[in-house]
């Protein structure tokens, strides 16, 4: 490997690691949750107006739940993993196969 990478692999492995720890932050933990879970709902249900309510820690699940009121509809509660690092919908209630 060229010099350049070298230290470009070291520079983007710093980036990882202060990313993984200002992570552990509840206030920034929290804002990466909102923004994942704001750019899923807007790419998956863009027609929908949701408004976000409220997110929590919900240790029965070891997941985090970010819940959006959503007009003439049943709220939409996402699931959201991995706890260190919450920005994966995990579940999503309005995106399961209807049932016979």
């Amino acid at each position: 490997m060229t010099h350049f990478l070298k230290r470009y692999m070291k520079h983007a492995i710093v980036a990882l690691i202060v990313i993984m720890l200002t992570a552990q932050i509840p206030l920034v933990k929290e804002l990466l949750a909102r923004g994942a879970a704001t750019l899923y709902v807007a790419a998956k249900y863009p027609d929908q107006t949701v408004t976000f309510a409220h997110f929590e820690y919900q240790p029965h699940f070891g997941d985090y739940i970010i819940s959006y009121t959503v007009p003439k509809t049943d709220a939409l509660h996402l699931m959201l993993a991995p706890k260190l690092l919450p920005i994966f919908v995990k579940f999503d209630p309005w995106d399961q196969p209807m049932s016979d």
